[in-house]
């Protein structure tokens, strides 16, 4: 064998062609038992969203990802580099930034007989080979744990089976000659109880899928005083009834760019098409026969949870309309996925700010409650006949105070109401002790003269369509002010009563009363449709032709 490290430029020269082969071979062979033994420090990210879950430094990741989108590796990564100390050539910075030396990580799997075993531990183990191709091929790596960071460089002697833990030596990323101690990584399954979780302390809690409720709080309480984070990575499933709830409350919502981001949660979306590890043509050819809403979930790494949201248009994101398909898509080059390939696209979200002008009319919405407080709201109609939420609101008082917190709002903001509506179910129901007294008498007394709202089902639709955004104006015809956090909040979370898949029942067409009060008053309105002309002017007279007006 060749001491390259004695090579001079001159001795290649006078190598003959065949000696020069011999060598570029042997290079070509320690190369292989390199990336084999290291495979670590060659690790390219799978898309540019996987490579930016590496650069975050938040306390809280999230990973959501279609199958095959690379999710679960992300995280490994993210675990070992920094257990290890030996970090990917191309994101050494970034993960430099996050380093703190020896660690103690919690990796949680679905189930330690089915997920740990077949498929966790071999995308670790350095001589196992996870992918596509061929052992050393394009798509696939070989285990993520460097040889160099096993103790006497055996797995046997890093892993403790009974205990499902491993050691691992974490070197000085930049001097591997130089050991800081040993890292330690714990497995645990969400088949165990809840109270196995209650206890330790970790710098790194990864929880790959989610994890019921109960073990989710207690990791949450495993890094606290570590100051560590934790990451979930998982792909969304397909049951909307499979309660994930707290994931939006907690992950989902916070993560999201926009003005209630929470600093310390990112929420990232790894899309499988993107990935540069798995054959393509195959991932395409799979969904042609999938449904949108199974692509969501499988392909693009979408929550499906509210799928059965009775308003599911409704957005406080921007999102890609196309106005050939009238529907969502998802924007390839330009132009709409789907099989028109249209560029009749544009961008759309449903919460934002408009310029309103004082003299517009405005609707008054009330949904009085005896037990909760009551809740009430603004709407504004522009000389379109479009709709926007301006500014909603609740208070836990008497009639008089609602009225007067009302006239308050209404004369700060100089808003020119023209029409109140109440909500007839509670408005004719009594509203206290005293017989035949409603809770519409009340607020009629207080001076809160409101008309009874229709409360039939219509209106539901109209929502649907007034969030559909207009070919001509280019925007939804009702649109929802940020200030209006409750509104949006309803909107985001009113579903459906469904059952659940598996149990092949009918769905049932009633809604859920849970986040129902805003998106309902919001239904009154479009049950009236008020428009600009007649709110100002009234509604207009009509007459049979030749008659003249008021003639008998």
């Amino acid at each position: 064998m060749v001491d390259f490290s004695q090579l001079r430029p001159i001795d290649i020269h006078k190598m003959s062609s065949k000696r020069l082969k011999l060598l570029a071979s042997e290079v070509i062979g320690l190369q292989r038992a390199d990336v084999r033994e290291n495979q670590l420090l060659y690790y390219e990210p799978a898309s540019p969203e996987s490579e930016r879950a590496h650069h975050s430094k938040a306390s809280l990741l999230g990973l959501g990802g279609g199958n095959r989108s690379s999710k679960t590796e992300t995280a490994l990564v993210e675990d070992i580099a920094c257990a290890t100390g030996v970090f990917p050539i191309r994101l050494f910075e970034p993960f430099m930034e996050k380093f703190r030396g020896p660690i103690r990580v919690r990796i949680c799997v679905e189930s330690l007989t089915t997920t740990l075993y077949p498929i966790i531990l071999p995308k670790l183990q350095w001589w196992r080979w996870s992918g596509a191709s061929a052992p050393g091929g394009e798509l696939g790596h070989w285990g993520w744990i460097p040889k160099l960071c096993l103790p006497n460089g055996s797995w046997e002697s890093a892993w403790r089976d009974k205990l499902r833990t491993l050691r691992v030596i974490c070197r000085d990323p930049e001097n591997f000659d130089h050991v800081l101690g040993e890292s330690e990584i714990q497995f645990m399954g969400y088949n165990q109880d809840a109270a196995d979780y209650a206890s330790g302390s970790f710098h790194i809690v990864h929880m790959d899928e989610p994890p019921p409720f109960a073990i989710w709080r207690e990791n949450q309480a495993r890094v606290i005083d570590a100051g560590g984070r934790i990451i979930l990575s998982m792909s969304w499933k397909d049951d909307p009834s499979i309660p994930v709830d707290w994931i939006f409350d907690d992950v989902y919502e916070p993560g999201l760019p926009g003005p209630n981001k929470n600093p310390d949660t990112e929420w990232i979306e790894l899309d499988t098409r993107k990935n540069i590890h798995i054959d393509q043509i195959s991932v395409r050819k799979k969904m042609a026969g999938w449904s949108e809403e199974t692509k969501k979930v499988r392909i693009y790494g979408q929550p499906l949870r509210f799928s059965n949201r009775i308003h599911p248009l409704f957005t406080d994101l921007e999102t890609t309309w196309c106005f050939a398909c009238s529907s969502n898509c998802i924007s390839l080059n330009g132009k709409c996925g789907c099989e028109k390939q249209s560029d009749d696209i544009g961008p759309y979200c449903h919460v934002g700010e408009q310029d309103i002008i004082e003299t517009w009319p405005v609707v008054f919405l009330l949904d009085p409650h005896p037990r909760k407080p009551h809740m009430f709201g603004w709407v504004v109609v522009d000389p379109n006949d479009d709709y926007h939420l301006l500014v909603d609101g609740e208070l836990d008082g008497d009639p008089a105070d609602v009225a007067a917190y009302v006239s308050e709002v209404e004369e700060s903001m100089k808003l020119d109401v023209k029409l109140r509506l109440i909500d007839p179910n509670m408005g004719q129901s009594p509203a206290g002790a005293r017989r035949g007294i409603t809770w519409k008498d009340e607020f009629d007394a207080a001076g809160l003269l409101c008309d009874l709202a229709d409360d039939s089902g219509v209106g539901r639709q109209r929502i649907n369509q007034f969030l559909k955004p207009d070919p001509g104006t280019r925007r939804p015809r009702l649109t929802i002010d940020p200030r209006c956090k409750n509104s949006i909040m309803n909107f985001k979370r009113y579903v459906w009563d469904d059952f659940r898949r598996t149990q092949e029942r009918d769905i049932k067409q009633t809604p859920k009363s849970k986040y129902d009060d805003y998106c309902v008053m919001v239904k009154y309105l479009l049950n009236y449709l008020p428009t600009f002309r007649s709110l100002y002017g009234g509604p207009i007279v009509l007459t049979r032709p030749g008659t003249r007006r008021g003639a008998y």
